[in-house]
């Protein structure tokens, strides 16, 4: 799969340090037990494009998972609520 150059240098941007957004939004799902994008944006004051390519990342990495749940954001439309896998 190719990747932009941009798109490696904004997520290198952000993924830098000793707490990572990554680490961030892994937290978050875990300490909410359930969590949408839209509320991880508003609690990191964090950029949709941000927050959603890591939770994508960590979907992919296996560490996060559809809950199978929703939940209304700002839009009125329904949104994913995100939890780690293996949480119960």
């Amino acid at each position: 799969m190719l990747i932009q150059k941009t798109s490696r240098d904004a997520y290198d941007s952000v993924n830098r340090g000793d707490w990572s957004m990554k680490d961030k939004v892994y937290d978050l799902i875990r300490d909410f037990e359930v969590l949408s994008c839209e509320e991880a944006e508003i609690i990191l004051n964090g950029k949709h494009q941000s927050i959603s390519a890591t939770i994508r990342h960590l979907v992919l990495k296996g560490l996060v998972e559809d809950s199978g749940g929703t939940t209304e954001n700002t839009s009125g439309r329904q949104a994913i609520l995100w939890k780690i896998v293996g949480d119960e």
